[in-house]
């Protein structure tokens, strides 16, 4: 009898330890695999932390491949001289904002010849399509950001609207590029010297039966 309750405390005990050390070995493992994941979030993070906006054509870099220009105590940066030296010319002239509750849109506007001397100047000529500029007078680059920073807007489609004094009109639909996560697009700005520029914003349809 005795020796039957102690093969039973023996078991129990044992039986005890094993679902201890089981889960001992699970929560390391959690914690190693949370402590991994953790760490390769951080890392991604960081790469993008790097990575800087240009303040004239939006695009993103390493700040150690840009201009870096001090002003009124901030630190702006540019893909390259000709673009630093347009900001330090007039930098009130860039970096506008139109903000709509927590949605903020950073907006860039530069003449056409100064996109086309830009994107020769970086080597990119190549890339401008002709057909794309034809007859248009300004480039527009917009890109969105929330609180916490930038945000992606998934199928939302955006158009400038700009006027001017007279009331006249112009629209364009700005196309969003992969590689510099920006809204782009050209205008033909009309008339005048002075200008109100609006962001519109179209959404995805929904079909609703009434």
């Amino acid at each position: 009898m005795k020796m039957k309750m102690t093969r039973r405390i023996v078991a129990s005990f044992l039986a005890v330890l094993a679902v201890l050390l089981f889960s001992i070995f699970s929560l390391r493992a959690e914690d190693t695999h949370k402590a991994h994941k953790a760490g390769s979030h951080g890392d991604h993070m960081m790469g993008d932390g790097e990575k800087v906006r240009c303040a004239i054509d939006g695009m993103m870099m390493k700040p150690s491949a840009m201009v870096k220009v001090e002003q009124d105590g901030k630190a702006y940066y540019f893909c390259n001289d000709m673009q630093a030296e347009m900001f330090k010319a007039n930098p009130d002239k860039y970096l506008q904002t139109i903000s709509v509750g927590n949605l903020t849109f950073d907006l860039n506007v530069i003449t056409t010849e100064a996109y086309k001397m830009m994107m020769s100047h970086m080597g990119m000529g190549g890339m401008i399509k002709a057909d794309e500029i034809k007859g248009k007078t300004h480039y527009f680059s917009i890109y969105p950001t929330q609180e916490h920073g930038e945000i992606a807007l998934g199928d939302v489609k955006l158009a400038i609207q700009v006027t001017n004094t007279e009331g006249e009109t112009k629209m364009a639909l700005l196309k969003y590029s992969k590689m510099t996560r920006t809204y782009q697009g050209f205008i033909t700005m009309p008339t005048g010297t002075e200008h109100e520029v609006r962001v519109r914003v179209t959404s995805p349809a929904v079909k609703i039966s009434l």
